[in-house]
């Protein structure tokens, strides 16, 4: 951020008045910010400040993080501990109002741990949270299963932000995680993510080949040789042969003809398991590709 007035980047943030002030002219940039931080407070005999009140604003609560806190400290007596984690216990409760917050709650939880099992960050995992309270405003799921829903909805993310992430790798995940069986849980997704997608008004680009090659490739055990091997096939393969097919499968073809390029032993059955792709579409695109390269 620069200053308006003096265009000198030295600004900085001042908690106290929740204002941002230019160091050079004095100039008040912005003021009655709120710290979106969590509320930190130090107890006596304590030098550094701990959040004891609050989150701080996080999206991935039913509360939004604004719902009060405090921790139970070792050294109170047993029956004072006792006393305070009842109270505790009774202001959880008190966090959720009606039915509608108690089955956001839960909706979240769920998502916390679909997002822990496919390793997407906590940025992702607000992202999903906001559209699902934005389908949620538009009454799109009642009446259907809460875990395709998030389903759909982790892969409409995933797309925005160019996460290489397969509906099969998310709906195997669900089906693991609640034991629903994964040809049901793949069908809703494809169609709740053209559902959501018409209804958010969102564009959904694919993502490339090659951030699934270098998603892959390591997951493959494949050399660094092999997945440059892999990024430069994929360039080097025609336009008539690409138009038309999906970039997971490209980028399975390209990672299978860099492994043999650089000399690795990699089958198609492999391949087409870990990248959730046809092993007899696999085998004849590359059939075609060799019969391309023999005759250039």
């Amino acid at each position: 951020m620069h200053c308006p007035l003096c265009s000198s980047p030295a600004v900085i943030y001042d908690g106290v008045r929740g204002e941002r002030i230019c160091v050079r002219c004095g100039f008040v940039i912005l003021e009655r910010l709120c710290e979106p931080g969590p509320e930190r407070c130090a107890g006596p005999g304590e030098e550094t400040e701990r959040a004891d009140l609050s989150s701080g604003f996080d999206l991935t609560q039913h509360d939004y993080g604004l719902g009060s806190k405090f921790n139970v400290s070792w050294s109170l007596p047993p029956s004072e501990r006792a006393r305070l984690r009842r109270m505790q216990l009774l202001q959880q409760r008190a966090r959720v109002l009606d039915w509608g917050d108690r089955s956001l709650r839960e909706v979240l939880i769920e998502l916390d741990k679909l997002c822990e099992d496919l390793s997407l960050s906590k940025g992702i995992k607000a992202e999903v949270s906001m559209h699902y309270r934005k389908v949620r405003a538009k009454r799109l799921t009642s009446g259907r299963s809460a875990h395709q829903v998030l389903a759909a909805l982790i892969l409409v993310t995933c797309r925005l932000r160019s996460i290489p992430r397969t509906d099969e790798e998310i709906a195997r995940a669900v089906a693991e995680r609640f034991g629903l069986e994964k040809s049901g849980v793949l069908k809703g997704v494809h169609r709740l993510t053209k559902l959501f997608s018409k209804e958010l008004g969102l564009k959904l680009p694919c993502v490339s080949a090659d951030s699934y090659i270098d998603r892959f490739a390591p997951q493959l055990g494949l050399s660094q040789r092999a997945a440059i091997n892999a990024h430069e096939m994929l360039r080097a393969l025609p336009k008539s042969f690409v138009q038309g097919k999906p970039p997971l499968f490209l980028a399975a073809i390209a990672i299978y003809c860099g492994a043999n390029a650089a000399g690795e032993k990699m089958t198609l059955k492999k391949v087409a398991k870990t990248l959730g792709v046809g092993i007899s579409s696999l085998s004849s695109s590359v059939a075609r590709i060799r019969g391309i390269v023999s005759r250039e």
